[in-house]
């Protein structure tokens, strides 16, 4: 076959071309897919161990409200207590300090020695 000068020129690289832009593509492709991969798998990694951080808070806060539960009872009783002595202690000194009173109809023995003084000079 003879080359004319004024026919196109033959396109031979052209599939050849195409070829390595489809591989180049698909390799990026295949790259940019593992990188995203690879993230993921970090990422679900650092969600399971911050997981597992939580699930230990949790657990140490758990621990520690039953503790300070406990030891609210335990002030609480105190206080019941304190409260109680202290009512207790309060009626006590009500009555020690009041003065018995007498029976209606007799006279007090204060006064009853006052007058038995005053008949008694007479």
């Amino acid at each position: 076959m003879q080359r004319n000068e004024s026919a196109p020129p033959r396109r031979a690289w052209l599939p050849w071309g195409l070829l390595v832009g489809a591989v180049m593509l698909a390799t990026t492709g295949a790259w940019a897919g593992t990188r995203s991969i690879s993230a993921l798998v970090d990422r679900n990694d650092a969600l399971s161990r911050e997981a597992a951080e939580s699930e230990a808070r949790v657990a140490e806060l758990q621990a520690l409200r039953d503790a300070m539960s406990r030891r609210l009872r335990t002030l609480e009783q105190q206080h019941h207590a304190a409260y109680a002595a202290a009512v207790t202690a309060t009626a006590a000194c009500t009555t020690a300090l009041q003065p018995p009173t007498p029976p209606p109809g007799k006279a007090e023995p204060s006064r009853r020695l006052a007058k038995a003084k005053k008949q008694g000079r007479r």
